[in-house]
């Protein structure tokens, strides 16, 4: 079971349920931390800017001061990666979040020639370049002090071994994650080998979803890599 859910979303991007009822789902399941991780500024659809971010970090502080005594709750952000080493992680309220996930979704701009390729190999339109695609990744992880790559190897293909590997000097952990997981028993059994550390969250889009982790344990267990998760009890 889980400890901490680091990926949840809510109202304020596309999700169904509010903060609070987040946090009380995870309060519910004995959760010790869970964060509100709603997508970056660059997302067309989903992207949470402007004032819109500001008032969801004053509920998460809200939020955090009310269930003080009961669970961590933590201001998160997925970014989208949206160039060769960039994405749309506002560099001058960077400090404002608790967690930071990185991945490349659908919906989001491109910020130069790479990232206008990544939206084509997405639709199918552009052959995959995995290992540029894990390159660029570690780039704008180590610029933007990622914590998490969020689902790899969803919508674009990356090179597990080569982010991997960068992601263990720099820290960051691979999710597993729990709403689809996107890696091959391969490609996590090569990450923990690499010596990643691996981390599981729900991904959850309704609080009836917060600190699911059954697919994502079950990925990890066949591929034998739970000694490698971080935030199982």
């Amino acid at each position: 079971m889980l400890k901490r859910d680091y990926h949840t979303h809510t109202v304020y991007s596309h999700g169904k349920g509010t903060p609070e009822e987040n946090v009380l789902a995870a309060i519910s399941l004995g959760l010790e931390a869970v964060a509100i991780s709603e997508h970056g500024p660059g997302h067309v659809f989903y992207g949470v800017r402007d004032e819109k971010l500001r008032k969801l970090r004053d509920e998460v502080d809200r939020l955090a001061q009310r269930y003080a005594y009961q669970i961590q709750v933590l201001m998160g952000i997925e970014c989208n990666l949206t160039g060769f080493g960039k994405c749309d992680m506002p560099e001058d309220i960077m400090d404002m979040f608790d967690v930071r996930l990185l991945a490349f979704h659908k919906g989001a701009f491109a910020a130069d020639g790479f990232g206008l390729r990544r939206n084509m190999e997405s639709l199918r339109l552009w052959p995959s370049e995995p290992e540029k695609t894990a390159l660029a990744l570690l780039e704008a992880g180590e610029k933007y002090r990622i914590d998490i790559f969020a689902h790899p190897g969803l919508y674009v293909k990356s090179h597990i071994p080569t982010l991997a590997k960068g992601a263990r000097e720099l820290g960051i952990k691979l999710e597993i994650n729990g709403a689809r997981v996107t890696m091959t028993a391969e490609q996590l059994r090569q990450a923990a080998d690499a010596g990643a550390g691996l981390i599981i969250n729900s991904d959850a889009h309704s609080p009836d979803r917060v600190g699911d982790d059954s697919l994502a344990y079950a990925a990890a267990e066949e591929a034998g890599v739970l000694n490698s998760v971080v935030n199982l009890k």
